[in-house]
């Protein structure tokens, strides 16, 4: 691969993991822990000052919810989909937690409530 090209695919990966990164609204530093990365090193991908090895762009693609083909440039409508799904489930997963939690200090509340009433 000639250098014109390695800076171009520096240039497309980083473009693509800072998009990727900012559309599900994770700093730099959350990918970093959840790839066991610095927030250093993440920004020096997305400023495509170094390519990250393909290990790393697999654990990072993971992360962001997006095939690594992604980041090399293609671009699959079903692979968007698919990437789109997979993070509406995690957000679902969380709003479920959050909603648990939130009954079951409404619960709480109501219990007390009667506790009161009765005294």
């Amino acid at each position: 691969m000639n250098a014109k090209k390695l800076v171009d695919v520096r240039v497309l990966i980083g473009q693509r993991l800072k998009k990727a990164r900012e559309e599900i609204n994770l700093s730099q530093r959350k990918l970093g822990l959840l790839t066991g990365l610095s927030d250093k090193t993440i920004s020096a991908y997305e400023k495509a000052r170094v390519l990250p090895p393909l290990e790393v762009l697999i654990k990072i693609a993971k992360q962001l919810g997006k095939p690594v083909s992604y980041f090399l440039g293609e671009d699959n409508p079903i692979e968007r989909l698919t990437s789109r799904i997979i993070q509406l489930n995690k957000q679902i997963k969380r709003l479920k937690k959050e909603l648990n939690s939130i009954e079951i200090q409404f619960k709480n509340c109501e219990q007390l409530i009667e506790e009161n009433k009765s005294s």
